[in-house]
């Protein structure tokens, strides 16, 4: 697969054009992304009884659902993968050229969510979302996922650190966090930011592959400094 970029500018102008005309012309070459991608949303929403009217109003449930199927599709057919995923241009293309439409329905008319600020595209942060937390399949990655809102996504996006994202140690961090039951208080005070920002400044003078007790334990000691 041959991915396409747009640049910030060429995305301005190609968004403004979409929404004035609404055309159903999109880039033959990506007809089977397409395709996949219209599929996924067909699922997701069946999954959740929505009409397609509704999703705007989803919100999170919809993103996880439709944000695992978007990582699977990218990644399992057509071989996405971090070092392209680290290429804004082309979720910028996706966003536009291929799919707007799909885009629209959960955004509107809103450039930050197509193209214009780095980390509010929204593909690209439900594909980076679902492989920063992804434990070996869908369905396992699903019931980590499945109790968060969007405040983790960015949490756990937008905190890559000088040297890149650990993905394994953040894998765990979100095993670890899944099993913090949703109605106990401690999951209601915004304890997965504290333990973010925690893990942001102890990861500069801590390997936490080499913490006694291995990385699960180092994520485990994150929450529990909150008590």
């Amino acid at each position: 697969m041959k991915w396409k970029t747009l640049s910030k500018a060429e995305a301005e102008v190609q968004m403004k054009t979409w929404f004035e005309q609404q055309s159903d012309q999109f880039d033959n070459d990506y007809s089977a992304v397409r395709s996949s991608l219209q599929n996924a949303l067909k699922s997701a929403a069946f999954d959740l009884n929505l009409d397609r009217t509704k999703i705007q109003s989803a919100g999170y449930e919809f993103d996880l659902l439709f944000g695992i199927k978007l990582y699977e599709v990218l990644t399992k057919e057509f071989k996405m993968n971090p070092r392209l995923a680290s290429n804004d241009g082309i979720w910028r293309y996706l966003s536009i050229k291929v799919i707007p439409d799909i885009v629209a329905l959960r955004w509107g008319n809103n450039p930050d969510r197509f193209w214009k600020k780095n980390w509010r595209i929204w593909l690209k942060i439900l594909w980076w979302y679902i492989y920063l937390s992804w434990q070996g399949d869908t369905e396992k990655t699903f019931k980590v996922l499945e109790n968060n809102t969007s405040d983790e996504i960015s949490q756990l996006v937008e905190r890559s650190g000088s040297s890149g994202y650990r993905v394994e140690l953040c894998r765990e961090i979100m095993s670890y966090y899944s099993f913090i039951a949703v109605d106990k208080q401690k999951r209601n005070q915004k304890i997965f930011k504290r333990a973010m920002k925690l893990n942001t400044a102890r990861a500069k003078v801590i390997e936490p592959s080499l913490f006694s007790g291995g990385e699960r334990q180092y994520v485990k000691e994150l929450f529990e400094y909150f008590g």
